[in-house]
């Protein structure tokens, strides 16, 4: 009985991998086209695919791990688009508007992260935001890995802020 469970796991382990890879793929075609709006909804149904409960810590690292990758090419993308017209503030606002909120946050942290690192606003206040609406997320292994995210991108920021005295 225990191996049907493993090879359960292991299924949707491949399949989440799978639409990873499918919007993933879908998402840079939009970036290099520089179409903002398509890159934002094959990330969010990217993201999507970490909403699952199917998966032990173990496997959904894996799953994350993939996500993650494909989140750092999202950020670049995001840094580009507020030197070409869109600013971060725009951007901080558009990913609000992603249908599920474990994508929006997780897109939320991303904007987010470009929107500290910009100087435009406090990075303490966009911080607080995003801790706060990180809080939401019921689900531990989800919340658990949203909130490393969100410590991931913001790591270099915590240090300034930190360094300069602010907190």
């Amino acid at each position: 009985m225990l191996s049907v469970g493993i090879e359960d796991e292991e299924k949707w382990l491949a399949e989440g991998i799978a639409g990873i890879q499918h919007n993933a793929f879908y998402m840079h075609q939009a970036m290099d086209a520089n179409s903002l709006r398509e890159g934002l909804k094959y990330s969010a149904q990217m993201l999507s695919e970490l909403r699952t409960s199917k998966l032990s810590p173990h496997r959904y690292y894996e799953l994350y791990m993939r996500a993650f990758d494909e989140l750092r090419m999202l950020e670049i993308f995001f840094k580009d688009e507020s030197r070409h017209g869109v600013t971060v503030v725009d951007l901080y606002e558009l990913v609000q508007h992603a249908g599920n909120i474990l994508p929006r946050l997780y897109l939320l942290c991303t904007v987010g992260s470009v929107y500290m690192k910009s100087r435009e606003v406090p990075a303490k206040e966009v911080l607080k935001d995003l801790v706060e609406m990180c809080r939401g997320v019921q689900h531990p292994i989800r919340g658990l890995f949203l909130r490393h995210y969100l410590a991931q991108v913001s790591r270099d920021i915590l240090l300034d802020i930190n360094s300069e005295g602010e907190g």
